[in-house]
């Protein structure tokens, strides 16, 4: 059930007031009422509703005064002025002060009806712009591509070639090295593709796949309530990244391949052929080379996705970047100024990193949930290898036998401290240290068995 729509009616006319709010909250809308205009920005503050019915003439205040005091408080609430001082200078002055229409006293319900159905779409229309907003600027801040060793500065270079061109892409590493990642960069430096679709090959079931990638008509199959495009339509005149690509069945493939070489598609259950205009990026963290030895990929379709073809190292292979890329993940997530010594950032470095860039991220990620002060301490670094434990089993320079901590002990201020940091949440701080709820609550026993 959806939540109802806020409404609040700042006007002094009680039984106007009462009648109307009546009628509304049968309506399904969620009424609140004052009489005055200060009491109304009071109510700003705290509800910021969706729709404001103001009246012009208020015992403290003018409406068009209140409405831009409203706008400025809640800049995407929508102000109907309702009121019976109708002149065409009245009206001029709402409409200048932010108003999002205008209604004369007395009016018909039906036509408020309408106003406010109009409001609350804007409502929710620029709700859904600026979540769309955010994603694409947290996508761009999240597409750069971090670290200047010599490794990453030619992969730079090939991802600012790839830009330059229409051409299909291939790109290969280890699971976590920022496959997707360089994917936005070449969308986004090529600047003449809007859309940028991204779907995980292995993430769909098998006897769906056909349906999936080129669309169906209604009623083709059980299921198929209605006609649905196609991710090569949805993506058309855009970035499509077909992430994992080696999980595609060979029987499809070679459907795949008909798409890229004719770019068109032809929906199931249809005999016409649509027109698309797609840019693949193919990424995979397989050797597609291995895979057409073993026929389990089509020679054919990887010559025509690999125009471009840009391998991604893994980071044990250039650890020089790490410092940088964990103080980019550190200004991400702590949000003020943190510093990670450099015997730490030493010992991160000498580190294997199996789950890669993905697995730094996450360590620093985690990190910042239990931070205390402004530095990051060994026995805040877990690794996902091992969520037990933490770059102090790293040999630091200077360090003695005395200055080492017992493993137990260290365990046990974790656990404290990722507790502390969730809030006593169990199931977060359960989530957060990379162990299951039922670990957790066996070793909070032991802990409170040990202090007793």
């Amino acid at each position: 059930m959806s939540k109802p729509i806020e409404v609040l009616i700042i006007d002094d006319d009680e039984l106007f007031v009462a009648s109307l709010s009546d009628f509304l909250t049968h309506k399904g809308y969620s009424i609140s009422a004052v009489r005055t205009g200060k009491d109304g920005l009071k109510s700003i503050e705290t509800r910021q509703p969706s729709i404001v019915l103001l009246d012009q003439k208020l015992p403290d205040m003018e409406g068009t005064e209140v409405c831009r005091k409203i706008l400025d408080a809640s800049p995407f609430t929508k102000v109907i002025f309702v009121t019976a001082y109708a002149t065409v200078k009245c009206a001029v002055d709402a409409m200048q002060a932010g108003a999002f229409n205008y209604l004369s006293k007395p009016f018909e319900l039906d036509e408020l009806l309408i106003l406010m159905g109009l409001a609350a779409r804007n409502v929710q229309m620029e709700g859904k712009i600026r979540v769309q907003d955010y994603e694409k600027a947290r996508a761009k801040d999240e597409s750069s591509l971090i670290g200047s060793s010599e490794t990453m500065v030619r992969v730079k270079e090939q991802i600012g070639l790839a830009s330059e061109t229409d051409a299909n892409v291939v790109i290969t590493g280890e699971t976590g090295v920022g496959k997707n990642v360089v994917a936005r960069s070449i969308h986004d430096l090529q600047g003449r593709r809007e859309t940028f679709l991204v779907v995980n090959c292995a993430a769909i079931p098998e006897n769906l796949m056909e349906a999936e990638y080129f669309g169906h008509e209604k009623g083709i199959f059980t299921g198929a309530d209605a006609r649905r495009e196609g991710i090569f339509e949805l993506a058309n005149g855009g970035t499509l990244v077909l992430d994992e690509i080696a999980e595609i069945p060979i029987h499809l493939q070679s459907k795949l391949l008909s798409v890229i070489e004719d770019k068109h598609v032809r929906r199931l259950g249809n005999g016409r052929t649509i027109p698309v205009d797609v840019r693949i990026v193919a990424t995979t963290n397989q050797d597609l080379e291995k895979a057409i030895q073993e026929r389990r990929f089509r020679q054919d379709l990887y010559y025509r996705l690999a125009v471009f073809h840009i391998h991604l190292p893994p980071l044990r292979e250039h650890p020089g970047d790490i410092p940088e890329i964990a103080e980019h993940f550190v200004r991400k997530f702590c949000r003020r100024r943190v510093t990670i010594p450099e015997t730490h950032l030493q010992g991160m470095m000498e580190y294997p990193w199996p789950g890669n860039v993905r697995e730094l991220r996450n360590v620093i990620e985690r990190a910042s949930l239990l931070l205390q002060g402004d530095t990051i301490k060994p026995a805040n670094l877990l690794f996902q290898s091992d969520p037990e434990m933490s770059t102090s089993f790293m040999p630091q320079k200077g360090s003695g036998v005395d200055d080492i901590i017992p493993l137990d002990e260290l365990k046990r201020q974790q656990i404290v401290s990722a507790l502390k940091a969730c809030s006593g949440n169990k199931s977060l701080t359960a989530r957060t240290l990379g162990i299951s709820l039922s670990t957790l609550k066996r070793r909070l026993a032991e802990i409170h068995a040990a202090s007793h």
